[in-house]
């Protein structure tokens, strides 16, 4: 099943209702000949309540993309949102804010510290 396509009319609008969205967000590491291009325009809306996958095969970009997501990295252009808030517009202090509000992490593999017991 294909996705809809949505009006590039409605991206704009859509973006800050979205619990993290994001708007043609690149990512460029590096200059010149050596430059990778680890993301390439992603458009992407996460709605409150809906299960979200990010699948690719090994250096697809997929750890970017979820960095850039989660205000870890910015990215190259682009625009990306969390709970509404513009973060590309905040100091330091303000992602470290939201990212505490609003962004968890879990890891796929279990390796607690060991100073940590279940």
């Amino acid at each position: 099943m294909e996705a809809a396509a949505i009006p590039a009319t409605d991206v704009a609008e859509r973006a800050p209702i979205a619990v993290v969205a994001s708007r043609d967000v690149t990512r460029r590491y590096g200059e010149g000949d050596a430059a990778v291009d680890a993301l390439g325009g992603v458009t992407l809306d996460v709605a409150e309540g809906k299960l979200t996958a990010v699948m690719g095969p090994s250096g697809s970009g997929k750890s970017t993309l979820m960095h850039s997501l989660a205000a870890l990295d910015m990215p190259t252009s682009g625009e990306v949102w969390i709970a509404g808030t513009k973060v590309g517009r905040l100091s330091d202090t303000e992602i470290t804010k939201l990212r505490r509000n609003h962004i968890g992490f879990g890891s796929q593999f279990f390796n607690p510290p060991p100073t940590l017991t279940s």
